[in-house]
């Protein structure tokens, strides 16, 4: 579901930590994003405990996704899957006419299950490769 409080962007902010600055290390700083302020943030909780997050960003009729994340203890159960469906949902509902995001290459299969394509050659980030990937909004 989409964050609503101040205190649930923190639990956004503590899982992107744990996955992206000490698990992967593919960032130092997964709190002071400049597009934090101006995205729909997701979180996704399982016996009241948020282990799964992703954001959105709407530039005019382009929807972008960025820092989706699951806790170690949650992959594989469905919640990345929720969070990227509830994405998806509010960038049809906003229009969109179409979903980029730049996928990890463990998380490309993942990706192409939700409809997205690989649009561009691999990329290197944080010592991580990546692909570009874009989704086409839904038919009006």
């Amino acid at each position: 579901r989409e964050v609503e409080s101040l205190a649930e962007m923190e639990e956004v902010f503590r899982i992107r930590d744990e996955v992206f600055v000490h698990e992967q290390r593919l960032t130092r700083d997964a709190r002071h994003d400049p597009d934090d302020r101006t995205s729909i943030h997701y979180l996704a909780w399982r016996d009241g405990r948020p282990l799964g997050t992703g954001r959105l960003t709407l530039h005019g009729r382009e929807a972008q996704v960025a820092w989706v994340a699951v806790r170690p203890e949650a992959r594989g159960s469905g919640l990345g899957n929720a969070v990227m469906e509830a994405i998806i949902d509010r960038a049809d509902l906003e229009r969109a006419a179409y979903i980029v995001l730049n996928a990890q290459d463990h998380a490309i299969t993942f990706y192409e299950r939700l409809g997205f394509e690989i649009v561009g050659p691999e990329f290197t980030m944080g010592g991580i490769g990546h692909r570009v990937m874009i989704r086409r909004g839904a038919p009006r």
